[in-house]
């Protein structure tokens, strides 16, 4: 019904009445976006494994770490590699039982970094990871394995639901600490 047609004050509250339902409509559905937004996940985790053992496995892994990190060095991926132990855990941390090297991760650059581990991470696992307060279920049924799943020690998330998301590298201003993040 357009305003033009309107002749009677029937008709008149009944296009009242519609506006304000689309009005409700519309800050409703504002409101499911904000807090569908604020549940997202924000940061993640990838873990390329080695064989602590093997030095070729060790010297693969190493390589493709270093290789990513030129590429956050030239701004192609949007991610922090650790720096700790060299580069790499030598053998079983948290819950990783072998050899492994973590990335850091924000939502911002999530797509290229995934992109780049599928098609670069050689003969290695990856564990990819969301970092939400309920660190075992992004561990276990939130995760995703490119290649051969391997076992985890979950004996470590005791205290499985933190009270703060878990925020790293908020100096960037990216993931959890972006400027403009929506979060629960």
């Amino acid at each position: 019904m357009s305003v033009a047609t309107v002749t009677t004050a029937t008709q008149v509250a009944d296009l009242a009445a519609s506006t304000m339902s689309l009005s409700l409509s519309s800050q409703s559905s504002a409101d499911s976006l904000r807090s569908t937004i604020a549940a997202e996940v924000k940061e993640y985790h990838f873990h390329l494994y080695y064989f602590q053992n093997n030095a070729k496995s060790r010297e693969s892994a190493v390589a493709i770490r270093n290789k990513l990190g030129e590429l956050v060095d030239q701004g192609y991926v949007t991610a922090v590699p650790q720096t700790i132990h060299g580069g790499v855990f030598p053998g079983p941390a948290g819950p990783h039982v072998i050899g492994s090297f973590e990335v850091w991760c924000p939502i911002e650059g999530f797509a290229r970094a995934f992109s780049w581990f599928t098609l670069n991470r050689g003969n290695h696992s990856v564990l990819v990871h969301p970092l939400t307060k309920e660190q075992l279920l992004d561990h276990t049924t939130r995760a995703i394995w490119m290649g051969q799943s391997l076992p985890l020690d979950f004996e470590i998330f005791k205290q499985n639901v933190l009270d703060d998301y878990p925020v790293e590298y908020p100096e960037l201003g990216l993931g959890y600490s972006a400027k403009d993040a929506i979060v629960a």
